[in-house]
């Protein structure tokens, strides 16, 4: 009567667990979901068990159909089994307790000499004996300092402060980090999600712990991993140079899977539900006003004696982690900002207000540039090409530039560029070439003012090339040899007979 699945056959065994969990009242679904077979496998052996007992021959167990309306013999039960709750049992299992935690809680803990002397194997037999399809947790083993978790909870209602000056009440999420060896807890409030705001958060856990894990295990979102996957995830570029940079391995976990970073997710639940009427009972007025009394129910959190462990989160994080911690890097983390650029015909990147040289063999194509508060690096195809100090955030329209990023100037004048914005100018008047060449060749190196040029020879387009080589005309008669793009504009709208020297035109003369 042994049914065969993949060409391999179920052994008496199988058949009695089959036999057994039919009887408890279960269909062929649940049995076959419970046991991991095919609903048609779980058919077979009840067909045959069937066809055996109709035939008289003696089966392991007595099974009964509603439909046959025969008797059905009692599901197998422990001495002890009426003693536990099993009800309740379940009612934490739902809720994603451990079966072991709970065993360690409620029945090895017990008083009962007949419950303290079940052994885990046999109470977790007796709960899959009554509830075979649902699916447990089991317990994870973390090396003391190899594994941290970080997420952020997903439903923080009444996290925020009010804002003074308009009075409106701003929501904060709530950010959480996790040691897996000790549980150690760190939670923060921060505006957002944001890459900014995850990388602030996660340094200053690792300040708090005094260390950092050897690996730290992430979700999916775009601040952590560019792009998803079960097996090759792409890591954030920054956030990969943030772990690069504090020693530690950043670990996507698997799209829609939560329990592969089980901790973190149960400790913020536990922790919010605990802090969060405390928290919607008081008003903050700022963001720092609010951590900081996040940090006092935090410490009172990881100081509170766990029954299961009988020592605190902290205690057990002084005993035996700490000195697993890799160490803190000497230099704080500067967060910088991902940019796609393309590289101009000049050579330079427009990012923000100003703009920055790259190696003009790179010309046309699009790198990414990574912009700090103190430096902007530009790279491509992962090799940074260009390091620069990022300019002040007054100047408007500055150049940083060096040197070797353009190419000789003799070989830049024959590029097609140039030749091609001369042309054009000639096309417009005599005037418009000579300011352009002006712009070209009177100075240090002739890219250095092309999207000047290119801008001036555009205004031919918007307005007209008459317009524009009467407006030449007026420069050239005042001397001016480098003028700015605005000098030719103000020109043009003033239309004027009597042209006076505009504000700025002093001192290009000087150039």
């Amino acid at each position: 009567m042994a049914a065969r699945k993949n060409g391999k056959a179920k052994g008496p065994r199988m058949i009695k667990e089959v036999l057994r969990l039919k009887a408890m009242g279960l269909g062929s679904k649940a049995v076959a979901a419970a046991l991991g077979i095919s609903k048609n496998t779980v058919k077979a052996y009840l067909r045959a068990h069937a066809q055996a007992i109709g035939d008289g021959v003696p089966g392991p167990v007595v099974l009964a159909l509603a439909r046959d309306g025969a008797a059905t013999a009692p599901p197998y039960a422990a001495p002890w089994a009426p003693l536990v709750d099993w009800a309740a049992v379940k009612d934490a299992a739902d809720r994603g307790v451990q079966l072991a935690h709970y065993f360690e809680e409620h029945v090895a803990a017990s008083t009962d000499p007949r419950l303290g002397a079940v052994p885990y194997v046999t109470f977790w037999r007796e709960f899959k004996r009554r509830f075979p399809t649902i699916q447990l947790d089991f317990h994870k083993v973390h090396p003391p300092g190899q594994r941290g978790e970080v997420d952020y909870k997903g439903d923080a209602a009444g996290l925020g402060f009010i804002d003074r000056v308009s009075g409106a009440f701003v929501q904060c999420r709530l950010f959480g980090h996790i040691l897996c060896f000790s549980q150690l807890f760190y939670a923060e409030a921060t505006r957002t999600e944001k890459q900014t705001d995850m990388l602030g958060a996660l340094a200053q856990s690792f300040a708090f712990f005094g260390g950092v894990a050897h690996t730290t295990a992430v979700d999916n979102a775009k601040a952590q991993v560019s792009r998803a996957h079960r097996y090759d995830p792409d890591i954030n570029p920054e956030f990969f140079r943030f772990a690069e940079h504090f020693g530690t391995a950043p670990l996507a976990m698997r799209p829609r899977k939560p329990k592969d970073k089980n901790l973190i997710e149960n400790v913020l639940g536990v922790f919010w539900r605990w802090a969060g009427p405390k928290i919607r009972q008081r008003t903050f007025f700022s963001l720092a006003e609010l951590n900081r009394f996040v940090r006092e129910l935090l410490d009172w959190f990881n100081n509170r004696i766990q029954k299961k462990y009988g020592q605190s989160r902290r205690q057990k994080f002084e005993q035996g982690e700490r000195e697993k911690l890799l160490e803190l890097p000497a230099t704080a983390y500067e967060v910088g900002e991902w940019k796609k650029l393309k590289l101009h015909p000049d050579c330079h990147v427009q990012c923000g207000y100003n703009l920055y040289s790259a190696p003009y063999a790179l010309r046309a194509k699009e790198l990414d540039v990574r912009v700090t508060p103190h430096f902007v690096e530009i790279f491509h195809q992962l090799e940074r090409v260009a390091l620069h100090l990022t300019a002040p955030a007054n100047h408007r329209g500055r150049y940083v530039t060096k040197d070797a990023h353009l190419p000789p100037a003799h070989l830049a004048m024959k590029e097609f560029t140039p030749m091609k914005a001369l042309a054009d100018a000639a096309h417009v008047g005599v005037a418009t070439r000579q300011i352009i060449e002006s712009l070209l060749t009177t100075v240090p190196h002739p890219l250095l003012h092309l999207r000047r040029v290119q801008g001036i020879l555009r205004l031919a387009a918007r307005h007209s090339g008459a317009t524009l080589e009467s407006a030449c005309q007026v420069l050239v008669q005042l001397g001016v040899q480098l003028p700015r793009l605005d000098d030719v504009e103000s020109i043009i709208k003033n239309r004027s007979t009597q042209p006076t020297v505009p504000a700025s035109t002093r001192s290009m003369r000087a150039k």
